[in-house]
């Protein structure tokens, strides 16, 4: 996943807010969101070529979500970094999780950047294959590509992204949708330097996209999702989903 959004407001109505695109080759297998069992359920897309899965959300509500860090080509040899994804969604919170993180032996993976937040708490750990890094996220928007966390220095995807969400204003409005607008930006000089990306050519593109609220009453919570790029499928709500997770 190349493009991960996550708005983090301790204090309201809606703890967090999330937008996340995946980035794949188109020919990769995945199937959708779907209820998945572990030490804690919970509700993740499944990557059915390496297992594991880019991102999560468990019926404690822990969000988590993957991309990959620019500058190394994978080692095969390396364990999937989806299976980070999926084994970190067996904590009970972002706290619990991020002190777990601190003894992780990050050789195992493929460089990667990891952002995992719930009501009370958000963190992002990353490594270059080598080296850990973490920090504690201040309540505010974060936005993480492929690119951050100096992998690259300058991110104009991130600008982009930051430019178009401060015009949704969300949380004032509680509309959950206006995020669509958001991951469908479209760079039609670079073709890859939106949200939303279009690379037939290089068998690359935007594969399927997430929007969720996750508020602190209950049964406030949405969980949207677009099979497919959300400039050509819409984000379907899945309150389904949301209610057999007990979220």
């Amino acid at each position: 996943m190349c493009t991960l959004a996550l708005e983090f407001a301790p204090d309201t109505a809606l703890p967090l807010l999330v937008a996340a695109n995946r980035d794949e080759a188109l020919d990769r297998p995945a199937t959708g969101p779907a209820l998945r069992e572990g030490p804690i359920r919970f509700l993740a897309p499944r990557d059915e070529k390496a297992g594991g899965t880019w991102l999560g959300l468990n019926a404690r509500g822990l969000f988590v979500g993957i991309t990959n860090r620019f500058g190394q080509r994978p080692d095969p040899n390396r364990l999937s970094r989806g299976a980070l994804v999926w084994e970190s969604l067996a904590q009970p919170s972002a706290d619990a999780l991020h002190r777990a993180l601190s003894t992780l032996d990050v050789r195992r993976y493929n460089p990667f950047h990891l952002l995992y937040a719930d009501r009370s708490g958000a963190f992002a750990t990353w490594s270059d294959g080598g080296a850990r890094r973490q920090v504690q996220l201040q309540p505010g928007l974060h936005v993480v590509t492929e690119r951050s966390f100096d992998a690259v220095p300058v991110v104009e995807r991130e600008g982009l992204l930051r430019d178009a969400w401060t015009r949704a204003n969300v949380h004032a409005s509680a509309d959950l949708e206006r995020l669509h607008d958001v991951m469908t930006l479209h760079d039609p000089e670079t073709r890859i330097g939106g949200t939303c990306v279009h690379a037939e050519e290089l068998n690359y593109g935007t594969r399927s996209s997430l929007l969720l609220a996750l508020a602190r009453e209950p049964r406030q919570s949405r969980f949207m999702w677009a099979e497919g790029r959300p400039c050509e499928h819409p984000h379907v709500d899945e309150p389904e989903l949301l209610r057999a997770l007990g979220i």
